[in-house]
């Protein structure tokens, strides 16, 4: 039996998923490590699965248009 040496444990910090590959296997390239920094400038990492990736970033694309409106108009608008 061969041996193989150099896979990660991958898991998603939203739900959990779990993942065992090597850096370079294509199911890894997918997930995506995260930041983001909270309303007290608190700075947050997370590892998020493709499914969870996708969800981040409509959320993310919605608050950054609201922070665009915020500083253009004064106004915001409403973040789901």
């Amino acid at each position: 039996m061969a041996k193989t040496e150099g896979y990660s444990q991958f898991v998603c910090d939203r739900c959990g998923k779990t993942l065992y590959a090597t850096k370079d296997a294509p199911e890894a390239q997918s997930w995506r490590a995260v930041s983001r920094v909270t309303a007290d400038g608190v700075s947050i990492s997370r590892l998020l699965c493709p499914d969870c990736s996708g969800r981040y970033r409509e959320l993310a694309q919605a608050q950054d248009v609201a922070f665009g409106d915020l500083m253009a108009n004064g106004t915001t608008t409403t973040v789901a």
